[in-house]
């Protein structure tokens, strides 16, 4: 990759088009990561996902590195000679190294999870950087999970080599003193790098290692953040702290230990600080660069000229893959939505119209019964609006291709207005207002009518509403909420002439209601166990339905009496089977004849009395449904059910259809790849079904299963920067609208749009952009705040795995296998590998120096691979082996993590004591401690449950209900036998939870409310509260971008939030990075040593 000096090559050539220059007094800002040069002489940083290199007295800049990818993180090699950096050139976030005069960079590392360089060896011949890997099999404490928490600290040699483990525990911006004994680095936290005012134990401190004594020391031992650790000329450390409430530098003497602050800025936090070999100090603030000279009193601002070539406006794009889809009631054309705007496509993909063009998004694409118009909600100005798009030539039939549209207003006030759905007889459009009641608009007179008030909803997430038609416009069924666990179907009047009523009350979820075509039936699902998000998204559902009248079921009953063989035929003009031709009557025989136009199908009218009592469960068994919905026929229902590729990522679609007069299951199509966030539509006519893929839409033929790719391909042409521009102004409305508190902490968000909004000229990349949302939300002092990016590395690039833990610190050819994981790849019956084997060779490759097994493994996910390995005798030996994805291996090493934990426990108390591991608050953790407990432990004496690293979801009350039982009775036989204490579902014995730090959001409520309801001690570090119901919204505007939006808090039984407020441990045993590089974990011990005091170390107490 050759990089270099590219603006001048720029301002040299003629460049054809619009374009601007940006000259010195437009005062860049969004100037990140500086970097001072050994020297004090220069400084390198980040602008606009390039690394730029400026005097350290001010000037102009020039790139070091070239646009189209995004790179950041320099540092300087202590020569100056050499800057090290990370880049997404080729995808994840890799190593690189380069000439710091320009030139060709050096790739030095090849992994699909994104790496962070912090600085050089001492030598300058390698550098310094974190990845999360597996780490050390002895060493590495935490569990390998997708955060910095995750990580380890490694060094690649800058002349390309083995990259080599330094510690095998996180430890960020590390630096080693001159000498290359001591290591300064900031402890790795689960919250946001980017939260400012934090005070609690998630905050990020600084450590000393010693590399003589391998002893971790706490430099900084209080709860505010602390980070960006860097040495003086002198010995002492420099660093950014928080204690005086914004991020400050401070100075350290290791003599006196006594914290010094050196800067008093205020407004904003001090980022990203770096020093020279005389003690100048460089760092960024307000988005500009600033410099403190050693011995000066005041910092003073870098003036830096940056002369770069833009070209504003427009730039062309196709989108070829889409996140809803809507089809038009003539069957003709579909309505798809991507990246913010909304398209009409024929069925066969070949016409495309775009019916809005942004900045602001769209979406909720409905079509009227003619197919006509377009209904949808499109957010303008920060405001939500409907808008309607109509074709106007009446000779043109199809959006698709028609020639000229126009788009109208139809609804706009104060309240936003989402989630349009026209009514059966085109005149009324219902929408949701203000996401908290549902209106019905008369299209024509513009009358609007109330049809369920608000306070009866509470709209966790938008665009989860739902709301069905009868068929007659007569009535609406729609979602309330007698609680926020417990979600009902309602329907009510779409005059708004009586209440909604709900028709099945139950305390369940009930979602997504829809009528039969006749109008007979309301079809919904249920969520039977009670294991559901806040957000509404079921695990697991059954299929229910209310019959609209008593004469709706009698005719059902009716149905079913009919014999499938025998002398009755279907009662005329029923229709049987989906996809039959069942309209055309049989000829006589001996000739043809023409056949009656068949008649309309009666509507049922909906009776409100009495519904309750007219209730049918459809589904066998429950299960994760996507559609579901009675075929013409009325005694069979379609359920469509996804559940995970078996082949490979995602998920896969199964459909079934069970006929309820014969009580038989048919199996229509399976296996077939799926978008998980896509609808399942059907067809008018029922012969259809659709959904999306990545590469398009797939269209099954109900009545064969065989199915058809659709590929579509979408002008997406729009200005990128007005479309980040949007995307911000979505996020801060929404931080508006929904944050837990109304007061936003005591932020005056106004302020702080301002604030944040006159960066945005500068921000060209969707990185940028989540970093400058994670600065906004951060003045919240909240957690679950923050931008985030998800950008899936190239097919190519993708890292596999074969399941082997390595010794990442052997330095000689090939790779030395530390352990083998179970359930990987080479745990197989007859390998002969084991630990201390080499792996020399992967398909006849030797594995280079320069990036190991792992360069090799690049885009061979379950591919069979000829892997060559060497005993330690010499011999070598070939096996054939299916590689596994980097989650599947994490998926591996977590569960050797819990194992080995459960073991010791088991081992060390002689079997007293049992250990489950509850690594999300969620529905699998929920099972396989259930199971845990009444299978392998039911006979123990006490319980530890460990949620170290539990990330949340929302488990607490059954986890809580589960571990609080009494015992009341026991029964065994008389004659000798097992015996059963009840309750038989719940744990009466002792139990201990072990927490820490990352112990997050669900997690960090479980153990306040264990503590509350005196069911055991609490073991470990304290536990910041971080209790509050997040949305985590995906921008449809820039895809990959994703927002934190905490919205609902949860309280003690005091009233108080358990939102910033620790949760400190009843037995306090700190996380201890010495002691995990022993294979030792204090805290287990600890909680054993609680729960059979005086034996946790011996057996024959017990």
């Amino acid at each position: 990759m050759k990089i270099g000096f590219v603006v001048r090559l720029l301002l040299a050539i003629t460049i054809c088009g619009a374009f601007t220059v940006a000259r010195a007094a437009d005062r860049p800002l969004w100037l990140r990561e500086p970097a001072i040069s050994p020297d004090g002489t220069r400084i390198a940083f980040r602008f606009q996902g390039q690394i730029w290199i400026v005097p350290a007295a001010g000037g102009d800049a020039l790139p070091l590195t070239p646009a189209g990818s995004h790179a950041g993180t320099p540092v300087w090699s202590p020569d100056g000679a050499t800057i090290a950096f990370a880049s997404d050139r080729f995808g994840p976030m890799n190593i690189f190294a380069v000439p710091a005069d320009g030139g060709d960079a050096r790739r030095l590392t090849w992994y699909s999870l994104d790496e962070k360089p912090s600085s050089f060896t001492p030598d300058g011949k390698a550098v310094l950087f974190s990845s999360r890997r597996l780490g050390d099999a002895v060493q590495t404490f935490a569990m390998p999970f997708r955060s910095e928490q995750g990580s380890q600290l490694y060094q690649v040699p800058v002349a390309g080599g083995r990259d080599t483990l330094v510690l095998p525990n996180a430890a960020l911006d590390a630096r080693f003193d001159p000498q290359g004994r001591r290591l300064l680095y900031t402890s790795a936290s689960i919250e946001q790098p980017f939260r400012k005012g934090q005070t609690s134990s998630a905050a990020r401190q600084v450590f000393l290692y010693d590399a003589a004594s391998g002893r971790h020391e706490r430099l900084t031992d209080d709860i505010h953040e602390s980070r960006d650790a860097v040495w003086s000329p002198e010995g002492d450390v420099y660093y950014l702290g928080e204690a005086s409430g914004s991020l400050n530098i401070w100075r350290l003497s290791l003599a006196d230990r006594k914290p010094v602050q050196v800067t008093f800025l205020s407004g904003d936090p001090v980022r990203s600080l770096s020093i020279s070999r005389s003690g100048d100090l460089a760092f960024s603030f307000g988005g500009e660069l600033y410099l403190l000279r050693r011995g000066a009193k005041a910092p003073e601002r870098v003036n830096v000229n940056i002369i770069r070539v833009a070209f504003p406006g427009s730039r062309a794009s196709q989108a070829a893959s889409f996140n809803d889809l809507v089809l038009s009631p003539t069957g003709k054309e579909m309505a798809l939505v991507t990246r913010g705007d909304i398209f009409v496509a024929s069925m066969n993909g070949k016409y495309v119209k775009r019916i809005t063009q942004g900045p602001g998004e769209a979406r909720d694409p409905s079509f009227s019964p003619d197919g006509r118009k377009l209904a949808y909600a499109a957010e303008r100005d920060g405001h939500w609006s409907l808008y309607e798009t109509s074709i106007l030539d009446v000779d043109e039939k199809t959006f698709s291709e028609s020639t000229r549209i126009e788009e109208k207003l139809l609804k706009t006030g104060e309240d936003d207005a989402m989630s349009p759905e026209y009514a059966p007889d085109g005149k009324h459009v219902a929408y949701v207002a203000n996401r908290e009641s549902v209106r019905v608009l008369d299209v024509a007179s513009k009358a609007d009518i109330e049809v369920l008030p608000k306070d009866l909803n509470y709209s966790y997430v938008d665009w989860s509403w739902w709301l069905s038609w009868s068929p007659d416009s007569k009535w609406i069924a729609l979602p309330v909420q007698p609680s926020q666990s417990v979600v009902n179907v309602a329907v009510a009047p779409a005059d708004g002439h009586a209440q909604a009523a709900r028709v099945s009350p139950a305390g369940e979820y009930q979602i997504d209601a829809q009528w039969s075509q006749d109008g007979g039936f309301l079809i919904f699902a249920t969520n039977p166990d009670g294991l559901k998000w806040m957000s509404g998204t079921v695990w697991s559902a059954d299929i229910e339905a209310v019959f609209a009248s008593r004469k709706a079921r009698d005719e059902f009953e009716k149905k079913l009496r009919i014999p499938v063989i025998g002398d009755s035929p279907p009662p005329q003009n029923e229709p049987t089977s989906v996809g039959s031709a069942s309209e055309e009557k049989d000829a006589p025989a001996g000739g043809s004849a023409p056949t009656r136009p068949a008649k309309a199908a009666a509507i049922f009218p909906f009776e409100p009395e009495g519904v309750e009592d007219r209730t049918i469960k459809l589904s066998q068994q429950p299960a994760t449904l996507v559609y579901y919905g009675f075929l013409s026929d009325g005694v069979s229902v379609l359920s469509v059910e996804r559940g995970p590729n078996p082949q490979g990522d995602g998920m896969t679609l199964t459909g079934t259809v069970r006929d309820l007069r014969q009580e038989r299951r048919k199996t229509l199509f399976s296996g077939l790849a799926y978008d998980p966030n896509s609808p399942v539509r059907m067809s008018k006519d029922q012969k259809k079904l659709y959904f999306l893929q990545r590469e398009g839409i797939t269209e099954v033929e109900t009545a064969k299963g065989t199915t058809r790719l659709i590929k579509v391909s979408a002008d997406t042409t729009r200005d990128e920067a007005q479309a980040r521009r949007a995307a911000f102004g979505q996020f801060w409305t929404l931080t508006k609208k929904k944050f837990y508190d109304p007061k936003l902490n005591g932020v005056d968000w106004e302020a702080a749009r301002s604030k944040y909004e006159r960066f945005l000229p500068a921000i060209v990349d969707m990185r940028d952009l989540a970093e400058l949302l994670s600065e906004m939300s951060g003045e919240l002092d909240a957690s679950h705040t923050g931008g985030r990016v998800r950008i899936s590395a190239p097919l190519a690039e993708r890292t596999a795995s074969l399941g082997l833990i390595y010794d990442e610190r052997y330095r000689g050819p090939g790779m030395r296998v530390a352990e083998t994981l179970t359930g990987g790849p080479l745990d197989a019956n007859g390998s002969e590998l084991k630990p201390g084997d080499i792996i020399r060779e992967i398909d006849g490759e030797a594995v280079p120096d320069e990036g190991g097994v792992r360069r090799l493994m690049r885009g061979k996910a379950r591919q069979l691979l000829a892997i060559t390995a060497e005993h330690p005798d010499g011999r070598r030996f070939t096996e054939r082996h299916v590689a596994v994805t980097l989650e599947k291996e994490q998926e591996l090493a977590a569960e050797r993590w819990a194992k080995r934990k459960r073991d010791y426990v088991v081992a060390k108390s002689c079997g007293h004591l049992g250990y489950v591991y509850v690594a999300n608050m969620d529905a699998t953790s929920y099972r396989s401690t259930f199971s845990e407990i009444f299978g392998r432990f039911q006979r123990a004496d006490g319980l530890v449950v460990d949620i170290r690293y539990n990330g949340g979801g929302n488990l607490h009350n059954q986890l809580l209900t589960l571990l609080s039982g009494k015992a009341y009775m026991n029964y065994a036989p008389l004659r000798g036998g097992p015996s059963q204490d009840e309750p038989r579902d719940r744990w009466t014995k002792p139990s201990a939870v072990i927490m820490n730090a990352a112990s997050y959001s669900d997690a960090s409520v479980f153990p306040q409310a264990y503590r509350d309801l005196k069911l055991g001690p609490l073991v470990g570090d304290p536990v910041a509260g971080t209790g509050t119901f997040v949305w985590w919204a995906e921008s449809n505007i820039i895809p990959g971008l994703t927002y934190g939006l905490p919205e609902l808090p949860i309280r003690k039984i005091n009233g108080s939030l358990i939102e910033n407020s620790d949760i400190a441990p009843d037995i306090a045993v700190a996380s201890d990075p010495t002691a995990w590089e022993k294979g030792l974990d204090p805290q287990l011990d600890a909680a054993m040593q609680a729960l059979l005091p005086g034996g946790a170390g011996g057996c024959g107490a017990h």
